[in-house]
């Protein structure tokens, strides 16, 4: 059945903008207060208007009706149109990189880390993902950084690699727990990394009181490193949790 004329989704400039917003994390309260606006509601009666809906599961805003052959989900970031280049065949990840402007696929790799996505071998493709998101890497099988070790002392010492079998669960926990190990021995060696989380649900509004002098710290933090307000609060809290008694919480939340 063929959309009405006057139903259609319209897809203006600022439309396209407040959906690559929505799909780069941030809340439409966040949205309004870029634009000057008191608060979300001037943003979702604007894209009403123009004939599109919230959907809370999604977390975005889709047309008011959909036809199948003109409309399938719209994903208007970068990391959208990258999985939608990669879904057709023939694709490959060097082609890909090249028509969106990356250096290579291995810049494209880093992105789409950065953006929550993993890389799939079985699909050949990136797909979301929940929990912590991981340091940037190629889509490609990494080497096992302590096999070859092994390899090496069993054809020189055939005593030692015997010992160092031993060892080898210890050492996998010690590499499993890398970042944390450095954070409490050498305080302050991490730095510049911010661990990155996409925890599951719907975005909500809570006011809460502090001083103005944190307040400040988060604005400045945010503008000086390129992350959202949001982001850095949802960081915070996960870290405390985990520190004093709601790993657990945490884990099954993220998982």
């Amino acid at each position: 059945m063929a959309i009405q004329e006057k139903d259609k989704p319209v897809f203006d400039e600022k439309v396209q903008g407040i959906l690559r917003s929505l799909a780069n994390g941030k809340t439409r309260e966040e949205i309004a207060d870029d634009e000057g606006n008191k608060n979300w509601k001037s943003v979702d009666m604007y894209m009403r208007r123009r004939n599109f809906q919230w959907d809370g599961h999604k977390q975005t805003y889709v047309p008011k009706v959909m036809e199948k052959k003109e409309w399938q989900q719209l994903d208007a970031s970068k990391a959208g149109q990258v999985i939608s280049l990669l879904s057709k065949e023939g694709a490959d990840l060097r082609s890909v990189a090249g028509r969106l402007g990356f250096k290579d696929h291995k810049e494209l790799a880093i992105y789409m880390n950065s953006k929550g996505y993993a890389w799939v071998t079985d699909t050949n493709n990136y797909l979301k993902q929940m929990g912590k998101v991981l340091q940037p890497e190629e889509p490609k099988i990494e080497k096992d950084i302590i096999s070859p070790l092994l390899e090496e002392t069993s054809l020189n010492d055939g005593v030692n690699a015997v010992h160092i079998h031993q060892f080898l669960p210890i050492l996998q926990l010690l590499e499993k727990h890398q970042e944390r190990l450095s954070d409490l021995i050498i305080p302050g060696s991490q730095v510049g990394t911010i661990p990155r989380y996409i925890v599951p649900g719907i975005a909500t509004t809570k006011t809460i009181h502090m001083m103005n002098t944190i307040v400040q710290l988060v604005l400045d933090f945010s503008r000086e490193k390129n992350i959202t307000q949001r982001e850095i609060f949802e960081v915070a809290l996960i870290e405390f949790f985990r520190k004093y008694g709601y790993e657990n919480e945490i884990e099954r939340l993220l998982t």
